[in-house]
């Protein structure tokens, strides 16, 4: 029997915004249709501590947050996941508070020596499954190429050299998008991080990528 790919959404709206809304049940529905076993995490729902820099899930607890709260599952959970998915109002240029805090408790998942890549040096995989990655963020109408979204699509791009993803896609959407602008730009960027048949082939053109 095949096991199901999975895939972790991280959920980091601070807010019941409409428009995050649609854009998460339309990633969890449209990761169930392409046959993926979803875990499907609202962040604001947890407690989870802010990261202290102690770095004792490297030299004391490897691979385990000290903190005991949800912020320790969150690295147990993304090591089992296939797939990552965030989604976040841009915020600043980067992530909400609620999606930042669990983003820092990822840090297990590396080890904490050093090597050199290229013409980087950045921190070695902890384990040998490699994750694909989906961010999609929510700016107010209009800004889908202001500062806000370059920086950010900037950071991601950053953080992709950290995580080293398989396939990756960034994708930031308006707030007041309608359902089939959000169909169609989360149907794109699902097939660009590598999720096969997650909508119906007319709404997979990639040239309507938000």
């Amino acid at each position: 029997m095949t096991t199901p790919r999975t895939a972790l959404l991280l959920d980091g709206r601070v807010d019941d915004d409409a428009t995050q809304a649609l854009i998460h049940d339309t990633l969890a529905a449209g990761m169930a249709a392409a046959g993926l076993a979803v875990d499907d995490w609202t962040l604001r729902d947890e407690k989870i501590a802010w990261c202290a820099g102690c770095f004792g899930c490297w030299v004391k607890t490897p691979g385990v947050c000290v903190h005991k709260d949800g912020g320790r599952d969150v690295a147990a959970r993304a090591a089992r996941a296939d797939l990552l998915v965030y989604l976040t109002p841009v915020t600043f240029g980067g992530y909400s508070s609620q999606l930042k805090k669990a983003l820092d408790h990822l840090i297990p998942l590396k080890l904490p020596d050093l090597k050199k890549t290229g013409p980087d040096t950045r921190h070695p995989q902890r384990y040998d499954r490699v994750h694909d990655l989906l961010v999609v963020g929510t700016v107010p109408r209009g800004q889908g190429q202001g500062g806000q979204a370059r920086t950010f699509r900037r950071l991601v791009e950053r953080n992709c050299l950290n995580l080293r993803p398989a396939h990756s896609a960034t994708g930031v959407i308006d707030e007041g998008a309608g359902a089939w602008e959000v169909r169609v730009a989360v149907a794109s960027l699902l097939e660009q991080a590598g999720v096969a048949g997650a909508a119906p082939a007319h709404l997979q053109d990639k040239e309507m990528v938000a």
